[in-house]
């Protein structure tokens, strides 16, 4: 059986131009996994908290 395992996909948008930057949320240098979807959220809530900016989305994805 296959384990499913959860990120969190960040998008931030630049002021005022076309520059968008995609990417897992990581630390030390890999992406953040999860094995449960309300982990990735919970954790998700707590940067959004922090983050509050108008410019960058987070979302809870599946990591296949």
């Amino acid at each position: 059986m296959h384990n499913k395992k959860y990120g969190i996909w960040k998008t931030r948008y630049a002021e005022n131009s076309r520059n968008i930057y995609e990417d897992w949320v990581r630390r030390g240098g890999e992406p953040i996994l999860f094995s449960t979807e309300r982990g990735a959220l919970e954790y998700m809530h707590g940067i959004e908290m922090k983050t509050q900016g108008a410019f960058t989305e987070f979302e809870v994805r599946e990591v296949s």
